[in-house]
């Protein structure tokens, strides 16, 4: 497997190839939407993306930065709730937002198929514990 360092320099050399030409690390950067310091400092070896900066390279070069890393994908299905949620008030936002994710974890913790009544009852449960009550 590459390192970070070799697959992010595979990622520049294959994005100034769809430019038509040659292009700097600068310009890969913004195309990123990262600072250019800390890409030089990745494309080096020096460090590795983390945070907010791993999301952005793997919204614009694909999710296989995470593999390159040897870190576990994000759950996109999670991300894309949590995101649909951000304009309710922010008490009810994170009481459900932390009511998936735990009952994500239970249901995985407990090996539970989704669409199992086992895995319905613990779903309604977690998420009365956040004080939401779901109904049919």
């Amino acid at each position: 497997m590459a390192t970070c360092k070799e697959w992010l320099n595979q990622k520049f050399v294959d994005w100034e190839k769809s430019q038509g030409r040659s292009q700097s690390y600068y310009a890969f950067a913004r195309y990123l939407g990262v600072g250019q310091n800390e890409l030089a400092l990745w494309m080096d070896g020096s460090s590795v993306p983390a945070g907010d900066d791993l999301a952005a390279i793997a919204d614009k070069l694909g999710a296989e930065v995470y593999d390159t890393l040897a870190l576990a994908r994000p759950n996109t299905a999670n991300q894309r709730l949590t995101a649909s949620v951000a304009g309710l008030p922010s008490g009810l936002r994170d009481r459900l937002t932390n009511a998936i994710l735990e009952a994500d974890q239970v249901l995985k913790n407990r090996r539970l198929p989704p669409e199992s009544v086992d895995a319905k009852l613990a779903v309604v449960e977690v998420f009365l514990k956040w004080g939401i009550k779901l109904t049919n």
